[in-house]
C-alpha cells in the first residue's frame, strides 16, 4: 500500500519494496481556509492579467520542471513503482502539454469578432475571462499528467488554483508546488491542500471555488455532480473508461495484436483509456487470440526490467483479482509472468458470458476480454453495452466501414489503428459521454472550459437614436414588413 494515514499525516511508501519516503501533513481545515483566501484574493488581479504574463510564467515553470527533471523522475518511480520510461513519457506528455497549451492560448481565448447581420452600424464580439478560483483535484495513476494538464489550462485562462492531489501520490505535486513557487515568485496563484475525501469534498462545497475539475471515479464523479449541481458550479468530470477495441476483417493482424498489448497493458492498465475489451471479426478471431495469447505469455509483471510495474494501490488489486478470480470459474484466462506482491500478470479472458462484473464495470488492471463479432450492428451494440463513453479504438483498412462504425460508437474519442496516443496531443480535446464524465480538457475546449464566454455589442456609427426605438415605432414597422416580405421570401 502506498500510504498510511496517521492522526495528521500522509505516510508514504514505495509500493513495490514497502519502503517509507516521506510524510507530508494533512491540510487542516482552518490552512484549507486560508489558502482559499489566498486564491481569492490574488484572482482579483490575475483573473485579468494579460495573456504574456500568464504566459512567461508557465515558461519559467516549465524551464524548472526540466532543471528538476530527474528529482521528478525519482519521486514518480518512488511513489507509483513505475517503471523509467513511463515516468518519462508523463514528464514528457506534461511538457508537451504546457508548451502547446501556451501557444494556443491566443487562438483559444483572443477576441472572437462575430457577424451582425444586417445591423452593419453595429459591431459585435465574444471574450473568455476568467472564471475565478478553481478547484482541481487530480488521481493517483498518473500524478503527473493529470494534475498538470488541467492546472495548466486553469493558469493560462486567467484563474487561481487549488489543488488536491490524491494522497496515495502527494509527492509528485509537493515537487510540482516548490518548482512552482522557486521559478515564478507567484506563490499564491497555485496552492496544494493534501488530505484524503474530507478536504476534496471541502474543495468541492466551498463557495471560494468558481470551478471543480475532477479526474477519477465515476462514483466520486456523480457525488461531485451533485453537490455542484445546486450551486450552479461548472464541473469538468474525467471519470472512468471502458474502452472498446474493434479489430475489422481486413486489419493487419500483427499490428492490431501490438497494439492490444500496449494499449491494455501500459502503466499495468491503470488507465483510464486503457483497452479492456476485445472485439474481433469472426474471421480473423482464432489467428487473433493465438496471436495474443502467445504474446501475453511472453510478457511479465515484477521489478527491475520486467515489462509491468506494479498496482499502485492495495484496494484496486484485490478487486482486480477478484475479477480474475470470477473469470476463470466460467472463462479460459491466459496470463503471462508475475503473480506476488503488488503486481498482477498481464491476463487474457478468452469469450467471457457477459454477464460477468469484469465486462460491466471498470478494471483499471492489466486485463482485456476478447470477443468474436458477426457484423457491424453486433460490434457496435457490444461496444456501447456499458454506458461508459471514454475512448474506443478501430483497426482496419476500409474507412468508409471505419467512419460508418465510429460514428454510433458512444465515445469521446476514436482513434484509427492507433491506440492511446490521442492523449498525448494537445490540441485534441479530451474526455467523455455518459458515465465517462462531462466536459472537456486540451485544446481551445479544455482553455475554454476554465473561462466564461462573454458577449459584447458596441457601435461601428453611433446615432442619436436607434431605428426600432419608440421614437420611431411606426415607420419601423413598416419598413420590418416590406423588409420581411423582400428578404426572406
Amino acid at each position: 500500500m502506498s500510504v498510511q494515514i496517521s492522526e495528521s499525516n500522509l505516510n508514504i511508501s514505495n509500493p513495490v519494496t514497502g519502503e517509507y519516503i516521506s510524510s507530508i501533513p494533512i491540510t487542516t481545515n482552518q490552512e484549507l481556509q486560508i489558502i482559499l483566501d489566498k486564491a481569492v484574493f490574488a484572482a482579483k488581479t490575475y483573473n485579468y492579467s494579460s495573456f504574456s504574463k500568464r504566459k512567461q510564467l508557465l515558461k519559467q515553470f516549465r524551464r524548472g520542471i526540466v532543471k528538476y527533471l530527474d528529482d521528478f523522475i525519482k519521486i514518480i518511480i518512488s511513489e507509483t513503482g513505475k517503471k523509467e520510461v513511463e515516468s518519462l513519457m508523463e514528464i514528457f506528455i506534461s511538457l508537451e502539454h504546457l508548451q502547446q497549451s501556451s501557444k494556443n492560448l491566443y487562438n483559444a481565448l483572443g477576441k472572437d469578432v462575430r457577424k451582425v447581420g444586417i445591423l452593419k452600424t453595429k459591431k459585435a464580439w465574444v471574450e473568455y475571462e476568467a472564471l475565478g478560483v478553481a478547484g482541481i483535484i487530480s488521481p493517483w495513476n498518473y500524478p503527473l499528467i493529470l494534475t498538470m494538464c488541467p492546472m495548466i489550462e486553469a493558469l493560462l485562462a486567467g484563474n487561481t488554483v487549488v489543488l488536491k492531489p490524491s494522497e496515495h501520490t502527494p509527492l509528485t505535486t509537493q515537487l510540482l508546488k516548490r518548482v512552482w513557487d522557486e521559478f515564478t515568485k507567484e506563490e499564491a496563484l497555485f496552492q496544494v491542500a493534501y488530505g484524503q475525501e474530507e478536504v476534496g469534498s471541502t474543495l468541492v462545497k466551498s463557495n471560494k471555488t468558481d470551478i471543480i475539475c475532477f479526474t477519477g471515479s465515476t462514483a466520486v464523479g456523480k457525488k461531485i455532480a451533485e453537490v455542484c449541481a445546486p450551486l450552479f458550479k461548472p464541473v469538468i468530470l474525467e471519470l472512468g473508461g471502458k474502452d472498446p477495441m474493434i479489430i475489422l476483417e481486413d486489419a493487419d493482424l500483427d499490428k492490431s495484436v501490438e497494439a492490444a498489448l500496449w494499449g491494455g497493458l501500459s502503466n499495468a492498465g491503470q488507465t483510464c483509456i486503457s483497452v479492456e475489451q476485445i472485439y474481433v471479426h469472426k474471421n480473423i478471431y482464432k489467428p487473433i487470440v493465438e496471436k495474443l495469447s502467445n504474446s501475453i505469455k511472453k510478457i511479465s509483471a515484477g521489478p527491475g526490467n520486467k515489462h509491468l510495474g506494479p498496482i499502485s494501490v492495495d484496494l484496486i488489486k484485490k478487486k482486480i483479482n477478484n475479477y480474475i478470480l470470477e473469470a476463470k470459474k466460467e472463462s479460459e484466462v491466459i496470463q503471462g509472468g508475475g503473480d506476488e506482491g503488488c503486481f498482477i500478470p498481464p491476463t487474457l479472458v478468452i469469450n467471457p458470458p457477459l454477464h460477468l462484473k469484469l465486462l460491466k464495470e471498470e478494471i483499471f488492471g492489466p486485463v482485456m476480454t476478447i470477443h468474436p463479432f458477426q457484423d457491424e450492428e453486433e460490434v457496435i451494440t457490444l461496444a456501447n453495452m456499458t454506458g461508459y463513453g471514454l475512448s474506443a479504438s478501430i483497426f482496419g483498412k476500409n474507412y468508409n466501414q471505419i467512419y460508418s462504425i465510429s460514428r454510433r460508437i458512444k465515445a469521446g474519442t476514436v482513434t484509427i489503428n492507433d491506440v492511446l496516443t490521442h492523449y498525448g496531443i494537445a490540441d485534441l480535446p479530451f474526455g467523455g459521454i455518459g458515465l465517462s464524465g462531462i466536459g472537456k480538457v486540451h485544446g481551445r475546449e479544455g482553455l475554454r472550459a476554465f473561462s466564461q464566454q462573454k458577449s459584447y455589442l458596441s457601435n461601428r456609427i453611433s446615432l442619436k437614436s436607434e431605428f426600432w426605438w419608440f421614437k420611431n415605432r411606426d415607420k419601423f414597422g413598416k419598413f420590418l414588413k416590406k423588409w420581411i416580405r423582400w428578404n426572406f421570401s
